[in-house]
């Protein structure tokens, strides 16, 4: 495998001298294009709303430059498979290791014993570059990468060198098989371009989670760059005449800062077709060398600084960041964020010139004594991330009682009624086919299902943050009423008909879910409907903005009414959030030694409590009956946190803000049950 191959007989194809493929200043400055954008979207830049796209644009470099070295060498006859994999090696571990160590040591310090064990299997991914497939198999929703807590995972940015590395993998050995008859290689990229392409555009609506991490749905990326390759090494003449490659390479960057800074958003539906905005932006000026619209906007100082520290500027921002949000919450203060991209700038330099450039060096002296320790290094981050997952975080670096705390994940959404909770991901399919769906999953799972006739029925409908009063609703209704679930997640609760389209709340299943529930509601007849969502979701977080909710919430309230439904209909309202998870606030707080606040304000979200009063202050119509959850758990003191004396059953919270079993017992008695009780003795 080390020995260059034979050359075939290309006729009159002359090989191009290696020197053509030399460094291009223009693509070292697509490069800083690409991680500057990843970078504002990842610091939450509102001007940057599709910086996410700079990791497509990376992959249509890769692709290029990959395909580039594979056919250029090959032409020449001097291509070895053992030579292209210790220079990727080379390039890619030293800055990789020491990133991935140095995350590790810090969350030995800092992570709670459970997200310890998920980055330990997360490092573990990284040493067979399977990260996007492990996100994939452990995602929490159609949006993984854009999910609230997805910064809350020191290697999440880790996918995109996995899908990279999985095509190094692959791609040499199929262009070595193509060049045995060139004349297929060209046809033969673009048909992995064309079905790589379709399979995106397809499965981009049915589950954009695979659509994200699949190789096979990026694969049309790096193969875009790889036809500019194929472009380069054979076709003569390799650069357009001066005007036309004006003209490509400010269209190029026009349509990738367009995608950056006014098409795309975390809402968008990714990455589909709209990925061609800016993957064909950075094919345009890949297209066009030496255009001086490229020289001036991608060839400057700035642009090759940044374009030469783009590879670990990009593996040291991420887990900054991450490790930011871990010590302090969700929202990070804008100086805060500055000094830590200034410290990544900073850390990417130091290890270009101390870590990259030495190991360079000494790799072209010696090869195999450089690759080998790089891949025992390697080996090592695996075993180390294997042990860590296999551990469970190792919780014995914490008190017993301290990690049992951090530990503790019991949750109110639990009983029978979760059976009737509906939590499918996006789909292409229309209202018609969403309403056959939810009236097919209600019936299978008999949810309108009344055991005792003579008994009240109560309805809850809601998403998640109406399922968390399920152990409350248990143990005080369970054996005198009979309870019933509609939930369904990522929906804004009795929004049967709306004109809001955007985003998850306004999608077809939603509206058709909603309709079923609403179905069964006049069915039923219900003594009550309790309703439960996370309402500052529709105000501050782009998947689920719905700032119309309130007045779309009266209009369906008031077509209910007119469908026959007349009984009360009580609104459990925004339940006091935490910008870190309650059982790690409690934790660190044990773990400092001091006794545990009953009430606190430390890491509580305003929003939440904003919200609160929002809905407070709104006129919730006739026999609608909204309930302060926050007025009723916050004080002068802040809000509360323990339900009781012991420890960790009694802390409110399993999460941001979601019930444990005691919390959501603690809220049905003291918050709901005044409202409900009176209700349920009127009925005969």
């Amino acid at each position: 495998m080390n020995k260059p191959f034979p050359e075939p007989d290309l006729g009159a194809v002359a090989p191009k001298p290696l020197a053509h493929h030399e460094f291009r200043p223009d693509i070292n400055g697509l490069r800083a294009l690409a991680v500057l954008s990843v970078l504002g979207f990842h610091a939450g830049f509102p001007f940057t709303p599709g910086g996410f796209a700079g990791v497509d644009i990376f992959f249509v470099i890769s692709g290029f430059l990959i395909s580039r070295i594979i056919l250029s060498e090959r032409q020449a006859g001097a291509f070895s498979l053992a030579d292209f994999y210790g220079k990727r090696v080379k390039r890619i571990l030293p800055a990789l290791l020491l990133v991935v160590f140095a995350s590790w040591a810090a969350g030995w310090a800092w992570l709670d014993p459970d997200a310890f064990r998920r980055t330990g299997g997360h490092m573990e991914a990284s040493s067979y570059f399977s990260v996007n497939l492990w996100l994939y198999r452990n995602s929490g929703g159609p949006a993984a990468y854009f999910q609230e807590h997805a910064h809350y995972f020191p290697f999440l940015h880790l996918w995109s060198l996995s899908i990279e590395e999985q095509f190094y993998l692959i791609w040499p050995a199929l262009m070595l098989a193509l060049f045995r008859v060139r004349r297929l290689t060209a046809p033969a990229i673009a048909l992995i371009f064309v079905a790589s392409l379709v399979f995106c555009i397809v499965l981009t609506p049915i589950n954009s989670t695979a659509a994200f991490y699949f190789l096979s749905a990026r694969a049309w990326e790096l193969a875009l760059g790889a036809l500019l390759a194929q472009r380069e090494v054979f076709v003569e003449p390799a650069a357009p005449k001066a005007g036309v490659a004006n003209l490509l390479a400010a269209s190029g960057i026009f349509l990738m800062l367009l995608s950056v800074f006014w098409l795309l958003s975390e809402t968008s539906p990714w990455p589909g077709s709209l990925a061609l905005v800016p993957t064909i932006g950075c094919a345009l000026v890949i297209a066009a060398p030496g255009a001086r619209v490229s020289r001036v906007l991608l060839g400057n100082r700035p642009a090759q600084f940044f374009g030469q520290i783009s590879y670990p500027l990009y593996l040291w921002h991420w887990p900054l960041l991450s490790y930011a949000h871990v010590l302090y919450g969700d929202d990070l203060s804008p100086w805060l964020t500055a000094g830590l991209l200034a410290l990544a700038v900073l850390l990417a330099f130091l290890t270009w010139r101390l870590i990259e450039r030495p190991v360079a060096a000494a790799y072209r002296r010696k090869p195999l004594a450089v690759a080998a320790p790089l891949l025992a290094g390697l080996a090592l981050a695996g075993l180390v991330g294997s042990a860590t997952r296999r551990a469970d975080g190792f919780p014995g670096r914490f008190p017993p009682e301290v990690a049992t705390m951090m530990d503790y994940r019991a949750g109110g959404a639990a009983g029978p009624q979760m059976a009737c909770v509906e939590s499918g991901s996006e789909s292409r399919a229309g209202l018609d086919e969403w309403r056959r769906r939810a009236s097919d999953f209600f019936a299978a799972r008999q949810c309108a299902k009344i055991k005792d006739p003579a008994k009240p029925t109560i309805v809850v409908t809601g998403d998640s943050h109406a399922l968390h009063l399920l152990a409350g609703l248990d143990r005080f209704y369970g054996d005198r009423a009979n309870v019933l679930m509609f939930s369904s997640i990522w929906c804004a609760p009795l929004i049967a008909q709306s004109d809001w389209t955007t985003g998850m709340v306004g999608a077809p299943r939603c509206h058709a879910i909603n309709q079923e529930v609403v179905r069964n509601i006049l069915a039923i007849q219900p003594a009550a409907v309790v309703v439960g969502t996370y309402f500052e979701e529709f105000y501050d977080t782009e998947s689920r903005y719905y700032p119309s909710f309130l007045k779309d919430f009266d209009a369906n309230v008031a077509a209910l009414r007119q469908g026959g439904f007349r009984g009360p209909i009580i609104v459990m309202g925004q339940v006091p959030t935490w910008s870190l998870w309650m059982p790690i606030l409690v934790g660190r707080e044990m773990l400092a030694g001091h006794g545990v606040s009953e009430f606190s304000s430390q890491n509580l979200k305003a929003e939440s409590l904003e919200t609160d009063a929002r809905l407070q202050a709104h006129h919730w119509g006739e026999n609608v009956f909204y309930l302060s959850q926050a007025g009723k758990l916050c004080g002068a003191q802040g809000c509360r946190r323990l339900v009781g004396p012991r420890l960790p059953e009694d802390v409110i919270a399993n999460d941001y803000g979601h019930y444990t079993p005691a919390g959501s017992i603690f809220a049905v008695e003291n918050i709901l049950a005044p409202a409900l009780d009176p209700i349920l003795a009127k009925r005969p």
